[in-house]
Order: C-alpha cells, then sequence, then structure tokens
C-alpha cells in the first residue's frame, strides 16, 4: 500500500458516528479498510455486533482483530449474509469505487431489518474546490486521493445520491454536509446569498441515513 492508501484504511471516520441509531445491536461495515470504524462503534456500544466485509486480504485481518466478524471478499463475492439480521449497514465513502452500486444497495436491503437503517458517505462533486477547478481552470484530474480519486468510478451530488438510493427502494431520512472547507470570503458570501444553489458546495462529502422503503 502506499501512504495514501494506508492512511485511507487506517480511518476511524469519527464523524459518522454521530449518524448510528442510539443504541446499535448488530451493524455491518461494508468496505470496513481495518475495522477502525467497527472498533469506534464497539468503544460506544460494547455490546453492538460487529460484522465488516473488505476485498484488501491485508486490512481484512487487521480488522478481524477489531470486530465480531470480517469477511475477507468484495460484496459482489458474498453471497451468504443473514437476511434481516442487522439494525444498521455503513457504507463509508464505498458506492464512488463500484460499477454496480445498484447490487450494494440490493445487498443492504436484503440484510437489514425492515426498521434498519443504511449509513453512507460519499465524496461530493459539487465541492467548491472541484468546482472552481472544473469551471475557472477548466481542469479534471485524477489524484492519487479526494474528490478525483483515481479509483473512483462514479461520482455524486447530495440530489444524486439520493435519487439513486429512492430508485432502490430506500427512503431517505436526512441528508447532511460534512467535513466543511473554509472557502474565501466572496464564497462565502456566495453561499449565503443563494443557499438553495451553493448548499452543498462548502462540503467535501455528505453522509445520508436511510431506511428501507415499506
Amino acid at each position: 500500500m502506499t501512504n495514501t492508501a494506508t492512511e485511507y484504511y487506517q480511518q476511524s471516520r469519527p464523524e459518522m458516528i454521530a449518524f448510528l441509531p442510539p443504541h446499535p445491536r448488530r451493524l455491518i461495515d461494508i468496505g470496513c479498510a481495518e475495522g477502525r470504524f467497527g472498533e469506534a462503534v464497539k468503544a460506544l456500544h460494547p455490546n453492538c455486533e460487529t460484522w465488516g466485509i473488505e476485498a484488501v486480504a491485508e486490512a481484512a485481518a487487521k480488522a478481524a482483530i477489531r470486530n465480531d466478524r470480517v469477511i475477507q471478499a468484495s460484496l459482489e463475492e458474498v453471497n451468504d449474509l443473514p437476511e434481516n439480521y442487522f439494525d444498521v449497514v455503513t457504507m463509508n465513502d464505498v458506492l464512488e469505487h463500484m460499477l454496480k452500486p445498484r447490487l450494494a444497495l440490493a445487498t443492504a436491503r436484503r440484510i437489514l431489518k425492515p426498521d434498519g437503517l443504511l449509513i453512507l458517505s460519499l465524496p461530493n462533486v459539487q465541492f467548491i474546490l472541484n468546482v472552481l477547478n472544473l469551471v475557472i481552470r477548466n481542469d479534471w484530474e485524477y489524484q492519487d486521493s479526494g474528490i478525483l480519486d483515481r479509483t473512483h468510478v462514479r461520482f455524486y451530488t447530495a440530489k444524486s445520491a439520493v435519487r439513486m438510493l429512492e430508485e432502490n427502494d430506500f427512503s431517505v431520512q436526512s441528508v447532511t454536509g460534512i467535513n466543511p472547507t473554509r472557502p474565501k470570503f466572496r464564497y462565502r458570501v456566495l453561499f449565503k446569498l443563494a443557499p438553495s444553489i451553493f448548499k452543498w458546495m462548502p462540503f467535501f462529502q455528505f453522509a445520508i441515513v436511510a431506511r428501507p422503503a415499506s
């Protein structure tokens, strides 16, 4: 792994903890990397049974030390997950790496309890610095990390992400901008003058909480 990749696999994503229900009992983190998010959940909720799915063998081995069960495979390869078992499914910056996100969402819906929560984060392609590079600098250059990570195969705005979830039988409960930047004054003025247009631009990512549609 490169240094950038190593940092990615070691992230615990503490900003996503706030979106968990008060007393999670069974949580599975899809794309769990080294399992630090599940570890953080356990620190707050010791009785929560935490699972993970991770395709990279080295990361999955480390995740298995920190969680109750970790499956080393890509989600597409896993077909024996228990149905209606988890009250929380998390996907922290995962769907943008998937050619077939609909299959991932179908799996999430199948393994969630009817009243369970899907909690996910996604990079925001409408992030102000990304938009400035596109509009002003006429540039769209892939990087080793960030919005234009070389491994991203799909890009989402908050609106398109909600539409994708609703088209795949989820009812979106909330959308929240996370990890904001502090743009220059002239851009902050724009955000205040036209919040409906520029609402999401300060945020590097957004977090979505959804339930299986009835």
